[in-house]
């Protein structure tokens, strides 16, 4: 089904309409930080239902495991504000026998908008550096020398 509305509002209204179980929902903090977008969980006693706030869509997940959406007409993507990013690696160099000598590589990420340090998906501590055009770039701080903001 393709459900199109104008606004975020006749989003949330037309929401509420087709989907009783989600009229009273809750922040799901821990799933929204990670998600990176908004996660409500319905609050009726054995449901699995939730909506997804994706800016230019309610995405809603029904207790039968499908999916609607609910695109948002006038949605209109503000351009984050970036910054180019250097970030420098060690990197160790052998120059004789067990003589190691440890220089610094700087791998550079144009329009960045965000930086967390977050435990990355193989349980190393990282950084995640969210570009503007929506990538993301993850790395291990065990080989971090630093990070310039430029």
């Amino acid at each position: 089904m393709y459900i199109k509305v104008k606004t975020k509002a006749d989003a949330c209204e037309l929401a509420r309409r087709i989907c009783p179980e989600m009229l009273d929902l809750r922040v799901m903090e821990e799933e929204s930080k990670k998600a990176g977008y908004p996660i409500y969980k319905s609050r009726v006693p054995g449901s699995g239902a939730y909506i997804c706030d994706r800016n230019d869509r309610l995405e809603l997940n029904y207790d039968d495991g499908h999916t609607d959406n609910i695109w948002i007409e006038d949605w209109m993507p503000q351009k984050p504000e970036a910054a180019d990013v250097t970030v420098g690696m060690y990197k160790d160099r052998v120059v004789f026998g067990e003589v190691k000598v440890r220089e610094v590589e700087e791998i550079n990420y144009c329009y960045a908008c965000g930086l967390v340090a977050k435990t990355l998906d193989d349980g190393r501590p990282g950084i995640e550096i969210t570009l503007a055009d929506g990538e993301v770039a993850s790395l291990g701080v065990e080989n971090v020398a630093y990070v310039r903001f430029d």
